[in-house]
């Protein structure tokens, strides 16, 4: 059971690396969840609950961040709902369909049409479907950045 629990640990934890390219999943989530199952599993002797409280504050801080970057651009380009379901869904289809490119060029077709449907020009719908892609980005880098961190310091403990 050990030895089970052990390999949904480290599933987890690449799920969720997985997990900061891709929106749908919450990545640094997958990771902490995996090191606490870790930490669980080893009786808090490698993985303390010191890291643990570490790494969760590392990750609601990254997930602030997400929200932030997503919602700052969205109000500061004035991103109607339309826009919003419009990137969600175009973000989704091109996932499904081309991958990571997909996504991205997905989330900026999907934004863009939808500040369309809303009544603004194309020109303004371009510039946020264009910010929405900088969000993305910016939310991108920062994850990955932090969820380096915890898994660095994760792998470094258990060697």
């Amino acid at each position: 059971m050990e030895n089970a629990l052990i390999i949904i640990s480290f599933a987890l934890i690449l799920l969720g690396i997985l997990g900061i390219f891709i929106p749908v999943l919450p990545g640094p989530i997958f990771v902490l969840l995996g090191i606490v199952v870790y930490g669980f599993v080893t009786d808090f002797t490698v993985i303390s609950l010191y890291w643990i409280v570490l790494f969760s504050i590392l990750t609601f801080v990254t997930i602030v961040i997400d929200y932030l970057a997503s919602f700052l651009t969205a109000k500061r380009f004035n991103v109607s709902s339309w826009g919003m379901i419009g990137m969600f869904i175009g973000g989704f289809s091109g996932l499904v369909i081309f991958n990571v490119i997909g996504l991205i060029i997905g989330q900026v077709v999907g934004l863009t049409m939808g500040e369309l449907l809303s009544g603004r020009a194309w020109k303004e719908s371009m510039k946020a479907g264009g910010a929405g892609v900088f969000a993305y980005f910016v939310s991108l880098i920062v994850k990955l950045f932090v969820t380096s961190i915890i898994v660095g310091i994760f792998i470094y403990l258990i060697r």
